[in-house]
């Protein structure tokens, strides 16, 4: 039993991540509005709501509790006419969710790839909490430096068979294999320093045909 006991409680360790509540604040406050970007995103919704589902493990139950009240406090009354909602949803429940918008906090690679596996069959965005992630098919993430600019993996948008708006695309930086190895650098020094941030914002962003 004590044996059992510790195999959890060293899992468990092994993937818990320190979430930042001043980045779920930020957020809490871009990712609704990343389901306007899509051209197509008023065919993907039901009853003019847009659907959220904040995707956790037990470890980062009270994290993602936080997150669902901030997006709900922020967006009480919609945006632009079409209602906010979220839902807490355990990675092992995935199967039975439909949401637009699979927000990923900090997990098991086979985890992330089921979620993007779904995500694509419905045509829905995925947003992880981790930009490190993108290299394992999630569509977005954010870099927080001196600015803040979204992160957009450009394979997994096409994938996804997503179109998004010049606009996004022209505020944006594209991940590619060229900063995987930085940002991997980045989540395991758990603190970023302002030369990295200067290198990952040169990065060209990408521009689309009018």
């Amino acid at each position: 039993m004590k044996f059992f006991i510790f195999l959890f409680i060293f899992t468990t360790t092994i993937f818990a991540t320190q979430i930042n509540d001043s980045l779920l604040k930020i957020h809490a406050v871009l990712v609704p509005k990343i389901a306007l970007m899509d051209y197509e995103f008023k065919q993907k919704i039901d009853n003019d709501s847009i659907v959220i589902a904040l995707m956790y493990d037990m470890v980062n139950y009270k994290d993602a509790l936080s997150l669902k009240e901030k997006i709900d406090t922020k967006y009480k009354d919609g945006i632009k006419n079409y209602s906010i909602k979220t839902k807490l949803v355990l990675y092992s429940k995935i199967g039975n969710t439909k949401a637009n918008i699979y927000y990923i906090f900090p997990t098991r690679v086979k985890n992330i790839q089921k979620v993007v596996k779904k995500a694509d069959f419905t045509q829905a965005l995925t947003f992880s909490y981790s930009n490190d992630d993108l290299k394992y098919g999630v569509m977005l993430s954010l870099i927080v430096g001196s600015k803040i600019k979204p992160l957009i993996n450009l394979t997994a948008i096409k994938s996804g068979e997503i179109t998004f708006r010049p606009i996004l695309l022209d505020i944006s930086a594209i991940y590619t294999n060229d900063i995987s190895d930085i940002l991997k650098s980045i989540h395991n020094r758990g603190s970023i320093q302002n030369s990295t941030y200067i290198a990952l914002l040169s990065i060209k962003t990408a521009k689309a045909d009018s």
